[in-house]
């Protein structure tokens, strides 16, 4: 039990000083198994002398019986295992014993084994874009000491004069471009391929050693790709209320494009007034242009581009290649900028990020306007577009929704950048930044296979990258969305819900191998215990091995007959002399040396009744007439002797119990010794 419980406790747990949980197994182990090798080897010896008692066999057998438990090669005799079988198969059992402690710490292994936990992580951070709604640039708000950042840059008419040369009361800021912490964000993005990490994140969030997996929920932009043409011929649906500037004609095969995009038409821009002081300030006086900084729409996204079976397979450049009007597919499709709920899977792997958008919900456009691109404003401003309807604007003064929508554009802005432009064949001269993305295979400058499916993505690894920097004012606790995270490492209150995992080395405890192990080795030791209670049963008494216990049973003349070769080991002849341990008296030793000669002369002998005299029950003095004479004067006793000079059948006791008037019983107990004095009459 002890064995179970010490292992049981160990079960699970992380596999450290695994040598020495395994010694404190060995040794309950070995306490077990020197336990029931204890007991069975007491069984064995009651079956010794019960065999020894019963049956004669050569010396050389008797030999092997009794070193049987201690001397392995005993075991190797032929003739024990035809006369002594129950004792030598115990015997056995006492030399397997061993494997108790072989068998059982097997069942105590180290496993390499993935663990998973579901825990908080501290760390874990999100996008929140509320803050921009309500972020003053001019206050430089510090978090962890570090200054936050916007996605935006702004101009503003503060300071501006009205008519009457005073101070204009109604300034406001307004949009002039997007951060350059952020351009920067985006840009490697774009080179990486992949949302960009922050150093350390894997650490931070999951803790030393450990991989972990959360989910995020957030609010932010994203683009709604619709494909509108696709095949030689065909004419291009409208999005909405938006009409593609050009057709599939001017995409390979009938074209000589591969790709092309146009990504700025209505385009937001960046110079408001002719005339401004720096930080844009107009120099004219108020009142300014209704429509001065105002967002009128966002630019749809028009990407057509020559679809191929597999973009990484040389694919024909020109015209003159016959296979140049069978492989490429001319298609377009429109991307619309919306406010998008996203669900984003975060996985970090040995210390690598991994993400997957498992979700995105497109809520509504950033601004719902269409642009109109032949009507020029003529509002007064340096911005030229026109979209309808113009009550749907999005004006400075509408601070909360103006910035966020700003941030969007400022974002998006960034997407566009890149995609923008068209690549020609033959001689493939580019004229985009695409190339330095992931939207085009190296191979040919082709378009990727699933290309919405790519802008979507490239627009959401620029967003999740601004993880990457947690002084953007967008960055948040993942547990507490509202609250600017800064750079720090979080603690009790922003830990969030997330699922550790990381392979190490664990104690694995196999029950029911343990318990097959003992169960085996203890019943086989009950069995055992069983034959040694029956033997002792059988003879009346417990007996032993011991020194004392061979002395007594081996004193006498009886054994003189053996042809021993002298004071080394027994061998030849004498080997082969079959001998028993039962009933023996002087008149059966005839040709020894009589036991009483030279002996108690001139003197009151002092008689010593040994452990194998056979004591009459009617007293000191009587002594029992088997096989003797019966005056007292010969002495009958238990005793090793050969074959046909002692009684070993069950009978002797019958006949002594009928002869001697009395119940002779068992034979006595060895080795303990009863003393008599006897003082013979004068």
């Amino acid at each position: 039990m002890g064995h179970h419980f010490f292992y049981n406790s160990l079960d699970g747990r992380i596999a450290d000083n695994h040598i020495r949980m395994l010694r404190y197994g060995t040794a309950l182990s070995f306490v077990a198994k020197a336990s029931l090798a204890a007991s069975v080897v007491l069984a064995f010896k009651q079956r010794v002398w019960l065999t020894v008692r019963r049956k004669a066999m050569t010396l050389s057998a008797v030999d092997s019986l009794f070193a049987a438990a201690d001397d392995l090669s005993a075991i190797f005799n032929a003739e024990i295992f035809r006369q002594a079988r129950v004792a030598i198969i115990l015997a056995i059992y006492v030399w397997c014993t061993p494997l108790v402690v072989i068998l059982t710490s097997e069942t105590l292994a180290v496993r390499n084994e993935l663990a998973v936990e579901n825990v908080t992580c501290p760390a874990v951070r999100t996008l929140n874009f509320a803050a921009e709604e309500t972020n003053e640039w001019r206050e430089a708000k510090r978090v962890d000491k570090l200054i936050s950042l916007s996605v935006s840059l702004w101009n503003t008419t503060r300071g501006a004069l009205d008519e009457d040369g005073n101070e204009f009361e109604g300034w406001y800021d307004y949009f002039t471009s997007p951060s350059w912490q952020f351009e920067q964000v985006a840009t490697l993005a774009a080179f990486s391929k992949t949302p960009v990490a922050r150093a350390g994140a894997a650490e931070e969030i999951c803790g030393t050693g450990w991989n972990c997996t959360y989910t995020v929920q957030f609010t932010g932009p994203g683009y709604k790709c619709t494909e509108l043409a696709s095949g030689v011929g065909s004419k291009p649906k409208k999005l909405g209320n938006a009409t593609a500037p050009f057709g599939t004609e001017i995409l390979a095969p009938e074209g000589n494009q591969t790709y092309v995009a146009q990504a700025f038409l209505g385009h937001y821009s960046e110079t408001q007034m002719e005339d401004v002081w720096p930080g844009g300030i107009p120099t004219t006086p108020a009142p300014f242009p209704k429509h001065l900084g105002a967002l009128r729409t966002e630019p749809i996204l028009w990407i057509g581009y020559s679809e191929v079976d597999d973009p990484a397979e040389l694919q024909p450049d020109n015209r003159s290649d016959p296979k140049w009007d069978q492989v490429y597919t001319p298609k377009i499709f429109g991307c619309e900028h919306y406010e998008t709920k996203y669900e984003v899977l975060f996985n970090y792997t040995g210390l690598l990020q991994h993400t997957n958008v498992t979700r995105r919900d497109f809520l509504h456009p950033v601004i719902d306007t269409t642009f109109l691109p032949d009507e020029p404003a003529n509002d007064g401003t340096m911005d030229n577009t026109t979209a309808v309807p113009e009550s749907n604007y999005i004006l400075p003064s509408d601070t909360r929704r103006y910035r966020r929508a700003m941030a969007y554009h400022s974002i998006g802005l960034q997407l566009r950048t890149f995609i923008n432009g068209s690549i020609t064949e033959p001689g493939k001269i580019a004229n985009t930044r695409a190339l330095q993305t992931r939207l085009l295979d190296p191979t040919n400058w082709l378009g990727v296979r699933d290309m919405q499916g790519a802008v979507q993505g490239f627009y959401e690894d620029m967003l999740l990258s601004m993880l990457s920097n947690p002084q953007f004012l967008a960055v948040a606790w993942a547990a507490a969305p509202e609250v600017v995270s800064g750079v720090s490492a979080g603690g009790e209150n922003t830990k969030f819900p997330c699922t550790r995992s990381r392979n190490d080395n664990r104690y694995r405890y196999v029950a029911w191998e343990l318990w097959a192990v003992y169960a085996a080795a203890i019943a086989l030791a009950i069995v055992g215990v069983g034959f040694g209670t029956v033997a002792i049963w059988e003879e009346g008494l417990w007996r032993n091995t011991r020194f004392s216990s061979i002395v007594a049973a081996t004193r006498g003349p009886w054994l003189e007959k053996v042809p021993w070769t002298g004071d080394g080991p027994v061998e030849g002849e004498a080997k082969r002399v079959k001998v028993g341990y039962g009933l023996v008296s002087p008149s059966r030793g005839e040709d020894g040396v009589a036991e009483d000669e030279g002996r108690f002369e001139g003197r009151p002998m002092s008689r010593t009744w040994d452990a194998g005299d056979v004591v009459s029950p009617r007293g000191p003095n009587r002594v029992s007439t088997v096989g003797g004479r019966g005056d007292g004067s010969a002495r009958d006793r238990f005793a090793f002797g050969l074959e046909g000079d002692v009684r070993q059948d069950r009978g002797v006791e019958r006949e002594a119990e009928e002869g001697g008037g009395g119940s002779l019983g068992r034979s006595p107990k060895l080795p303990f010794r009863r003393t008599w004095q006897r003082v013979d009459q004068a």
